[in-house]
């Protein structure tokens, strides 16, 4: 269940958009810490040039001043883990010599020119694995695994007694990893992006769920206030453009019912008169085809009022018991004698319009016992729909004409032998009010004969 409540949220606009930001702001950190390590290496590196500069022009004025027998003492207090001091007879040259270091050297140490500066600096050191020019007997305090450093500085001082003095500076460069303050930083920030995206994006997606609700009522047939124009502007153009058609929808469904009630109140006029004429005329076989003719043309009139009108419409929704209104339809036809068959219905409470429902079933069924003979009717349900399935014995409907019925007034004699006074009305108004739940009627031959109707309603 948490598996799919996850999918379900990802596949939101508000799931997708966190998830997005988040990323982002993963992304920044990581760029951001980067770019803070290569500023950090280098403004220490150049910080770590001029400390051991300045250490090294000190040590040369010391040991200058002092005697040869404290010049030991004077190294070993010198060193450190990032600074090599050595005093040797003769200076390895260097490769690249950094004539700005030896520079700022000379001028410190107010050196006579005849007195040699040798320095280079290496620009993309190597990385060793323990320093080289750590004492044998030496063990830095307080760093059981000494750092991995890397060359920086290296060169040779000349002193006044000819002897020079060698360095090799190194400079710590390992990364440092995530602090607990860092980590607590990037949640707080990462939780107060996540609050403010959310409250956004539900601010701003609230008028679309109004607004998707409200096209599943429209699509039922529901009759609804106009959703309160709220939101972005361009959400408030969107739900505008929806209150609109739905105004225009309404007017024309209404425009049709009069305009077909108006028709209808204008035809009984002259079909009455004709009726009337038509009693005058002496008995015969053409008076009898006449009268037939205007009666079923008055029926025709009476279930064209009857199907325009939609009655569906007009009825509230509520809660109904689908197995409790098929048994009772069930029941009606097997007091008439029909073979009518409830198979385990599945228990469900549908909202729905109950006399709209009651009459495309009614309608359904009884073009089942009509043209079938047996009907069986089963009832089943999954989280998101209802389905329904009736299935009579009869003929059934060739798959190229099972559309066609659908279509008001057709009458598929070849197929189905419609009872006189039939007019073809009534699975066209089943579907109308079928779709007006939101849900889809569809035809089919069963496998092992019949016809098989299938009806699936949304929850």
């Amino acid at each position: 269940m948490g598996i799919k409540r996850l999918r379900y949220w990802l596949s939101s606009l508000t799931g997708q958009v966190i998830m997005v930001a988040l990323f982002a702001l993963v992304l920044i950190q990581l760029v951001g810490i980067q770019i803070y390590r290569m500023e950090r290496e280098a403004t220490l590196g150049l910080v770590n040039s001029r400390f051991t500069l300045q250490r090294l022009v000190s040590v040369t004025r010391l040991l200058n001043q002092s005697p040869p027998a404290l010049h030991d003492e004077i190294l070993r207090a010198s060193r450190s883990e990032t600074l090599h001091l050595r005093l040797e007879t003769s200076q390895p040259l260097p490769d690249e010599r950094s004539a700005r270091f030896e520079h700022i050297v000379r001028s410190k140490l107010d050196y006579p020119e005849p007195l040699a500066i040798h320095i280079s600096a290496e620009h993309n050191p190597r990385r060793v694995h323990r320093p080289p020019w750590m004492h044998p007997h030496h063990r830095p305090p307080h760093h059981r695994h000494p750092p991995r450093p890397d060359i920086r500085l290296q060169g040779g001082i000349e002193l006044a007694d000819g002897r020079w003095l060698n360095f090799t500076s190194l400079s710590d460069r390992e990364v440092p990893g995530w602090s607990a303050k860092a980590v607590l930083s990037f949640i707080l920030l990462a939780a107060l992006l996540t609050g403010l995206m959310i409250w956004l994006l539900q601010r701003t997606t609230r008028p679309l769920k109004e607004l998707a609700q409200q096209a599943e009522r429209l699509g039922r047939g529901d009759k609804a206030e106009p959703i309160a124009e709220t939101g972005p502007r361009e959400i408030r153009d969107t739900l505008t453009a929806f209150n609109r058609m739905q105004n225009r929808l309404d007017r024309f469904v209404s425009d049709r019912t009069r305009m077909l009630a108006a028709i209808s109140h204008d035809l009984r006029t002259p079909i009455t008169t004709l009726q009337l004429r038509c009693e005058f005329l002496p008995d015969g076989e053409d008076k009898q085809k006449i009268q037939q003719g205007l009666k079923r043309m008055e029926q025709m009139l009476n279930a064209t009022l009857q199907f325009a009108r939609e009655d569906g419409l007009s009825e509230p929704i509520r809660n109904l018991d689908l197995p409790s209104l098929l048994q009772s339809l069930c029941d009606d036809l097997q007091d008439n004698g029909h073979d009518v068959t409830l198979c385990e219905p599945a228990a469900v409470i549908y909202r729905g319009r109950p006399s709209a429902l009651r009459r495309a079933l009614q309608n359904l069924l009884d073009n089942g016992v009509k043209y079938g003979g047996k009907v069986q009717v089963r009832l089943a349900t999954t989280p998101e729909q209802v389905q329904i399935q009736i299935r009579d014995f009869g003929p059934g409907i060739p798959e190229a004409q099972q559309e066609e019925v659908f279509k008001p007034f057709t009458r598929l004699d070849s197929a189905r032998n419609l009872e006189d006074g039939s007019i073809g009305l009534g699975l066209a108004i089943a579907r109308t009010l079928i779709h007006q739940h939101g849900g889809t009627l569809l035809l089919g031959n069963h496998p092992q004969g019949g016809l098989l109707v299938r009806i699936t309603l949304p929850h």
